[in-house]
């Protein structure tokens, strides 16, 4: 395992670019300070040679020798952040995408030549063709060390010669696939060129949720296959060695302009050549120092990379085929065929090379994710192959292509039937620790697998691994197991910090109302009450507390239902939108019916500014529950008849007392539960809580600068004949409504009664 540590010093290198990225006024200081620290270590290492024991010698000159190369990769993004593309009255751009937002090059700023990566976020509605060039008015600022633009105005050129064959094909493979049935017709543009334009967002959900969405993302393995067919092709018809590399280096080359040559398409076929020369010639060290090379060349260019997790997913996950690639399959041949062996141990080792990461990005652990590449692995070179095949024969000869489209639909339909039973099976997703120590816990398995493996006993560290891993997971999923007290919860206070996410379920239907601020902490929430789609999803208006967490719902949301739009709310909703939500904005009397909850809008009434005041406030009822409110009340909003018994919820967003007071004369009906305005703030109604009568009254708070929850708001739900229950003392709370009143049960206690139904 000594081949490791060659990797050691760039890891430094990359660590220490990405912690001072985001400080652009510092790199070049930083720049010095690594020089000058790589110099100290290096001499002290010389110095005191044969004075200190050989591992502190080795870890001064792996320090120096990573400081040291942080310095260039440090100056380069100084470069970048210096190259001054805000001043620039018309910028040329190198289309490399489609639609926008889609990565580009600055050829041009004013006439003038250069040579920026940048990514375009908003175009005007022209029509973009990757591979032309285009110039034009752009608005251009840094995010760290990436330059983004936004354009006013295109003028879009055709695309240039090394581009323009690529069209055509790719437009010839949509045809081909146009008319062929369901999940498969979907897929194979995906699986075959990366054409995810045709996949719906649920497909796209359940790729992602079962590990497999690396097939239609031209990840590595898509380029494997390429130059392995390439090179076999060549062997056949009696190629020399030499002849052979130049036919697959030549089918990489043209393979990566036909799916589009972002730059997430070139690394993953720089990956790929590393990992295939590492898996086929056995040469694991020359193999990982290569890796190194080509992660610290990427990082000198596109330095924004170092705090992208695609490109340390791309990079780790060729590591770990690399390193633990083939002993892993070694130790499972024990037991199982070689080939089978093979097809485990490939996803095995890049999952857990790749976990550190994804835990971070979301805290789940996917169960079925070995298990799908398994069933699904051996389809995506058929896919591939044949896909490319009726892709080339297109313009040619369509009627061949649509032939080869149907060979190919078969494995295609196959691999999304796999995604989408394994994603419904129990614990497809399994809860995690949220980031720092989730990380942490997925680290340490790693390092367990490879100590083991250093020392020849990978199998024990396989099996040191599971077992951390069991523990950790069984902890995560402790609340999990006794929310099971409480199965018949149908209102969740989710515990998201300071910030709000109310969730209502009812018969497989779902409904929430606000996603917090961090994305990892709504998906572990989701995670541990089981919910993986959300049909209704409610943000009551803008403020990241209550809308920052909505990256986790894209995909996943029906519909979504928004208050006043401002300029933090337009990024949002485009956002959802793109993941296949329909939008719509809310007013006083508005009803939606999901499954058999019925959500109606209380307020806002008329033309309101976007803002707290302005925020959707809820009556949300279910059916089953006589909470005792009388027989068929009609909505103080829309007048509609009411089921029978009184609403469940009433959520007030973050109004403050003023608006209260008018929707209290608008009308606000009783109920059992209500989400507390602003998170417990003193600027409350008590009359509107009276008349409400809330048994429980949620409040979405975690740790804060403004006091929240104030005595006062605690004091108002108190008065008003509730409880209290709050997310930074209980975590997560979830509560039964029926005839016996309301039940509780909370992630940090158990379960108990606070009161009967008003």
């Amino acid at each position: 395992m000594r081949d490791i540590r060659l990797a050691l010093p760039v890891a430094i290198a990359w660590a220490v670019l990405a912690a001072l990225s985001s400080f652009a006024g510092l790199l070049s200081i930083a720049a010095l300070l690594a020089a000058a620290s790589a110099g100290a270590c290096l001499l002290l290492a010389r110095v005191l040679v044969g004075r200190l024991p050989a591992v502190v010698g080795d870890a001064l000159r792996t320090l120096g020798l990573g400081a040291g190369l942080a310095c260039p990769l440090l100056l380069g993004a100084d470069g970048v952040v210096g190259s001054g593309l805000d001043e620039c009255g018309r910028l040329t751009l190198l289309l490399l995408g489609q639609t926008a937002p889609t990565e580009v090059m600055v050829t041009g700023c004013d006439g003038a030549g250069t040579m920026r990566s940048a990514m375009l976020l908003r175009a005007p509605d022209v029509a973009l063709t990757i591979g032309g060039s285009a110039t034009g008015a752009c608005d251009a600022w840094l995010d760290g060390s990436r330059w983004l633009l936004a354009c006013t105005e295109l003028e879009v050129r055709e695309p240039q010669a090394w581009a323009a064959w690529a069209g055509p094909l790719r437009d010839g493979l949509l045809g081909a696939s146009a008319q062929l049935p369901g999940v498969g017709g979907e897929l194979l543009p995906g699986l075959a060129i990366g054409d995810e334009r045709r996949v719906s967002p649920q497909l796209r959900t359940a790729m992602l949720d079962t590990g497999l969405s690396h097939l239609t993302a031209v990840s590595g393995a898509n380029c494997v296959i390429v130059v392995g067919a390439a090179f076999q092709a060549a062997a056949a018809l009696g190629a020399r060695r030499a002849v052979r590399v130049l036919v697959a280096a030549g089918a990489l080359l043209a393979f990566v302009v036909l799916v589009t040559p972002e730059p997430s398409v070139v690394r993953a076929g720089a990956m790929a050549s590393i990992g295939l020369l590492g898996i086929v010639t056995g040469r694991r060290a020359g193999a990982v120092a290569l890796l190194s090379l080509a992660v610290l060349v990427v990082l000198a260019l596109q330095p924004h990379l170092a705090t992208s997790a695609g490109f340390a997913l791309s990079a780790l996950a060729t590591c770990g085929l690399i390193v633990h690639g083939q002993p892993i399959t070694r130790v499972l041949t024990r037991w199982l065929p070689t080939p089978i062996a093979a097809l485990i141990a490939v996803p095995l080792a890049a999952q857990l090379w790749c976990t550190p990461v994804l835990v971070a990005l979301d805290a789940r652990i996917s169960l079925v994710s070995v298990l799908a590449n398994l069933l699904a692995g051996p389809a995506a070179p058929i896919v591939t192959v044949v896909g490319l095949a009726a892709c080339l024969a297109a313009p040619l000869a369509p009627a061949v292509a649509v032939g080869l489209a149907w060979v190919a639909w078969l494995p295609a339909a196959w691999i999304a039937q796999v995604a989408m039973v394994a994603q419904q099976l129990p614990a497809a997703q399994a809860p995690w620790p949220v980031a720092p120590w989730g990380v942490v816990a997925a680290s340490a398995m790693l390092a367990l697998v490879t100590i083991g493996h250093a020392r020849r006993r990978l199998a024990r560290g396989i099996a040191a691994a599971l077992a951390l891993g069991l523990v950790v997971g069984l902890g995560a999923a402790w609340p999990s197991i006794r929310l099971g007290s409480l199965a018949d919860w149908r209102i969740a206070q989710c515990d998201v910090g300071q910030g709000s996410a109310t969730l209502v379920r009812h018969a497989g239907a779902t409904v929430l109302v606000d996603a917090g601020e961090d994305p990892a902490l709504v998906r572990q929430c989701l995670s541990m009450l089981g919910v993986q789609r959300v049909d209704l999803l409610v943000l009551t208006h803008f403020d990241v507390d209550h809308s920052g967490g909505s990256p986790a719902l894209v995909g996943r949301t029906g519909l979504l239902v928004h208050g006043p739009l401002d300029e933090r709310a337009v990024p949002v909703v485009e956002e959802l939108a793109a993941g296949g939500a329909a939008t719509q904005q809310a007013q006083r009397g508005d009803a939606w019916q999901v499954g058999e909850i019925r959500v109606e809008a209380l307020w806002p009434v008329g033309e309101l500014e976007p803002g707290n005041d302005a925020s959707v406030a809820l009556s949300i009822d279910l059916p089953g529950a006589d909470a005792g409110a009388g027989a068929r009340a009609r909505s103080p909003a829309s007048g509609a008849l009411m089921p029978d018994g009184a609403i469940e919820l009433v959520v007030l967003g973050d109004l403050s007392a003023q608006p209260q007071s008018r929707l209290l004369r608008a009308g606000v009906p009783p109920a059992a539960v209500v989400v507390v305005s602003h998170h417990g703030s003193a600027d409350q109604l008590p009359a509107l809580y009276r008349r409400v009568g809330a048994s429980a009254g949620l409040v979405g708070v975690g740790e804060n600068d403004y006091g929240h929850p104030t005595d006062a708001a605690l004091r108002i739900v108190r008065e008003s004949g509730g409880v209290p229950l709050r997310t930074d003392e209980l975590g997560t709370i979830a509560l039964a409504v029926d005839e016996r009143g309301v039940r509780v049960w909370t992630e940090r206690g158990g379960s108990a009664e606070v009161g009967d139904a008003p």
